[in-house]
């Protein structure tokens, strides 16, 4: 990279980035931010045809946001990435993802289309970037173990445990998969619109569904977790759920599946692990799921409880930090791991709660965990029904 594109993209990083809410993503997608021109144009045109250009003119409407916006937040990541502490910003990995961030805004700069009646164009570019960013986290995880074996590495560990000790890193970690999470939230959504055009889905509108059910995530989560566990050990837990399972809201059904699978399978570990260590593995405890729920309630609360031991208060502290895992040993091979896939969403590289807790606090939830070593845990997943909560923009 030229150092002429980095001072381009590091002046780029100096607009502020505009935060959206749940409430934007959803009346932007259905049109009802389109002024009066637009209802001008479909007063003209039937009810089917008046539907399709409605959706298109919201496209259009979403493409040149994002079109405007991108390039910022991509600028933003460059920076952040750029200010790595104890030289970590010179691992080759991580210099690869600065250089596609720098690419990728490049892209969408390059674009002359403004956007008045047509968008292809740009959804290939989106798409082309969606696909060149999905295996961020992997790479982050490359540049980790890169700077582990590196002087600068081996010098900042000294007398440190692990790589969890650096609290700089984790913070700047934090930062910056909310950050991901915000891309990736908005160019998802856009494209999923586009999806819908041709494949409609009953209930959604891009990546959000309006009608999203806890307990049928929660099912789908369930089934996941228990063919892992399965797999793994040979048997896993019965999970009950109770409350209200007649909830639905407005939420991304692919964040809250992300959060309740992996939390599902900490829980259904943990209590194999604890019931065979006491040779009562025939007979595991049942992991009991609560959907609490009131009119007036600020949030959706979900409670996790199990009988898997529970956390000792020495560590308890580090659970929710990341490259902190009990999993056994960090993975050193990442080949084959999949960016959040469900069939080894990067287990044992000591991301999953962190990142869980990160899906929650982007709109406005939180994630809290309650552990009594030698017994169990709870964790209380908090989902925030106020849509109008701006997304988490560090």
């Amino acid at each position: 990279m030229t150092g002429s594109k980095m001072a381009k993209v590091l002046r780029l990083a100096q607009k502020a980035q505009t935060p959206v809410s749940m409430k934007i993503l959803l009346d932007s997608g259905t049109g009802r931010l389109l002024g009066r021109k637009a209802s001008g144009k479909l007063k003209s045109v039937n009810s089917t045809a008046a539907d399709r250009e409605l959706k298109k003119l919201a496209r259009l409407q979403i493409a040149s946001f994002l079109k405007r916006e991108m390039p910022i937040r991509f600028a933003h990541r460059v920076r952040d990435l750029d200010s790595l502490p104890y030289g970590l910003n010179t691992m080759a990995s991580i210099r690869g993802i600065q250089n596609d961030y720098v690419r990728s805004a490049e892209e969408i700069l390059n674009i002359t289309n403004d956007f008045q009646e047509d968008d292809t164009d740009f959804k290939m570019v989106l798409t082309n970037i969606f696909t060149r960013h999905g295996d961020t986290l992997i790479e982050v995880a490359r540049g980790l173990q890169e700077f582990e074996k590196s002087p600068n590495g081996i010098e900042a560990l000294k007398g440190k445990q692990d790589l969890s000790d650096l609290r700089e890193i984790h913070s700047w970690l934090n930062r910056f998969f909310i950050s991901r999470i915000g891309i990736r939230t908005l160019i998802g959504h856009y494209l999923e619109l586009h999806e819908q055009v041709e494949v409609p889905k009953k209930d959604y509108v891009g990546i959000i569904c309006s009608h999203t059910s806890p307990y049928e995530v929660c099912l789908a989560a369930t089934h996941d977790a228990q063919y892992m566990c399965e797999r793994q050990y040979g048997d896993a837990p019965n999970v009950e759920m109770l409350g209200r399972i007649d909830l639905t809201m407005a939420y991304v059904p692919s964040h809250l599946y992300y959060i309740l699978f992996e939390l599902l399978k900490n829980s259904m570990r943990a209590v194999v692990e604890h019931h065979s260590h006491s040779g009562t593995i025939s007979t595991l405890p049942d992991i009991r799921v609560v959907i609490a729920d009131g009119e007036d309630n600020e949030d959706v609360a979900i409670k996790i409880s199990d009988l898997g031991g529970g956390i000792p208060r020495s560590i308890s502290e580090r659970i929710l930090t990341y490259l902190y895992t009990t999993a056994g040993p960090v993975s050193t091979d990442l080949e084959g791991l999949e960016d959040f896939g469900r069939e080894n969403p990067l287990a044992g590289l000591g991301y999953g709660l962190p990142i869980s807790k990160a899906y929650l606090q982007y709109f406005g939830g939180d994630l809290e965990l309650m552990s009594m070593d030698g017994h169990g845990t709870d964790s209380f997943v908090h989902l925030s029904r106020l849509t109008d909560n701006e997304e988490l923009l560090p």
